[in-house]
């Protein structure tokens, strides 16, 4: 049945392919009803009031367990090694975690860690893949490593460090297990289309280490696309993204989801090759580009909104066209039992932007994600920040039914006009670059829009249990 609902009769556009940057060779299609965008996008009335109803009261959050403390030292990355680029963290669980890095020596290296500086100290040897410069266009060829710690405990920390052919090449690391269920608050960084390597986007990343150093630390970095401008290459993903968000990523475990940037290279070939994310997919072919995780008592389903065979928007005329990530979808979000449950893709389907609202995806695509339960989307593509109040069939609503979209593009790229006073918008902004955190505990998630010098420019709470 849900499956029928997103049967379109008309051949749609996706969820957008382009930046609509009108000065460059992105400017993609231009906006008509055939495209199933809509630049104004004016409801009948009924739905432009404040929502019937009663929100519900926001419950006390549950009590809190302590976070783990452990003191592992100073990060320490050996100077003149054959480490390239830092290890950075992938696919944690409540026991286990995946590390990552590359190298130019291409020895044997193992992962080390144990729970003190003091050890007990265990090891797993890394698998290598090599990265030849007739591959990747860089300027020397390089090795990457990774390695899954395995049989670790919930809610715990560990020292790790990095050992190729017996020489330390990284120290002094450490790295934190999920848990579950809602004893300590899941805190979120989420930000995207940063990718541009500007003085902006340093910008951004200096503001949130600063508030880091501060107490104001995360547990995940969702990026939601556009981290590599401009076309998703090796040497731009090394250069705008991995070498600007080191410092973070060997702490805190990343969770990307691709942009039509990183789409540009090879169908997004690079983004498949630097990440190493759960092989979930139907076919082997779509394999990485969309997964999920499970992070305390929330459900995080990420999707890839750029490929037009993974959504059924589009006639099935040639029989090339197939629904599989949307099947699978349905299937991953109608499974999980968590309080919480997340939708992160690049495009939005309500944007103050020049965009507008994109009708066609609200009717065909988002309205399943409401029918599913889900509680918020978090997307970029649109380079500014805004929350829409909380809406259903294509009115405004109240929570729980009533489902929230974040944008949080406004992270490196040129910032783009906006058109205040929008019916579906609780708040935009666009006067400075931003990012968002956002704390989930219990059934309220506590948000906070900051700019680069960490003002506050949103702040809202979001209930999330039916």
């Amino acid at each position: 049945m849900l499956r029928a609902l997103c049967l379109c009769a008309a051949a749609l556009t996706l969820l957008g392919c382009d930046d609509g940057a009108p000065a460059d060779d992105d400017a993609g299609p231009a906006v008509n009803a055939d495209s199933g965008v809509d630049g104004g996008g004016v409801p009948p009335e009924v739905c432009m009031g404040p929502p019937t109803g009663t929100p519900p009261e926001l419950p006390d959050p549950p009590a809190l367990e302590p976070g783990p403390e452990l003191d592992c030292g100073a990060p320490e990355f050996i100077g003149d090694s054959p480490l390239w680029r830092w290890p950075y963290l992938e696919s944690v669980t409540a026991s286990s975690a995946r590390v990552a890095w590359t190298s130019t020596g291409g020895g044997r290296a193992v992962v080390r860690w144990a729970p003190s500086p003091d050890g007990p100290w265990q090891e797993v040897e890394a698998t290598a893949e090599m990265f030849p410069t007739d591959r990747t266009e860089q300027a020397r060829d390089y090795v990457g490593y990774d390695a899954t710690l395995r049989g670790l405990s919930p809610n715990a920390a560990y020292c790790y460090e990095i050992v190729e052919d017996g020489v330390v090449l990284a120290r002094n690391l450490r790295l934190d297990t999920a848990w579950d269920g809602t004893g300590r608050p899941v805190r979120i960084l989420a930000l995207g289309d940063s990718g541009s390597g500007s003085d902006d986007q340093l910008a951004v990343r200096d503001a949130f280490m600063e508030r880091s150093l501060e107490g104001g630390e995360h547990d995940i970095f969702l990026h939601l696309g556009d981290m590599a401008y401009g076309s998703g290459t090796f040497s731009e993903f090394e250069e705008r993204f991995f070498d600007i968000y080191q410092g973070l990523m060997h702490r805190v475990p990343v969770y990307p989801t691709m942009g039509n940037h990183e789409a540009k290279t090879d169908n997004g070939q690079p983004y498949l090759d630097v990440y190493h994310l759960p092989e979930v997919a139907l076919r082997e072919a779509d394999q990485e580009r969309y997964y999920s995780f499970d992070y305390g008592n929330a459900h995080f389903t990420v999707l890839d909104s750029n490929d037009a065979s993974l959504i059924p928007i589009f006639l099935d005329v040639n029989g090339r066209i197939t629904d599989d990530m949307f099947d699978w979808m349905v299937e991953d979000i109608g499974g999980s039992d968590a309080d919480w449950q997340i939708v992160v893709m690049h495009h939005p389907f309500y944007s103050s932007s020049e965009r507008g609202i994109r009708h066609g995806t609200v009717e065909q695509f988002r309205s399943v994600l409401e029918e599913l339960g889900v509680d918020l989307i978090l997307a970029g593509h649109d380079h500014h920040y805004e929350r829409s109040v909380p809406l259903y069939g294509g009115c405004t609503d109240v929570e729980p039914r009533g489902l929230t979209e974040i944008i949080a593009g406004g992270s490196g790229a040129s910032l783009r006009t906006i058109e205040p006073g929008q019916w579906f918008s609780a708040a935009a902004y666009n006067e400075d670059y931003s990012y968002l955190s956002l704390e989930i505990h219990g059934c309220v998630a506590h948000g906070r829009a900051l700019n680069t010098a960490n003002e506050v420019v949103d702040e809202f709470d979001l209930y999330g249990c039916d």
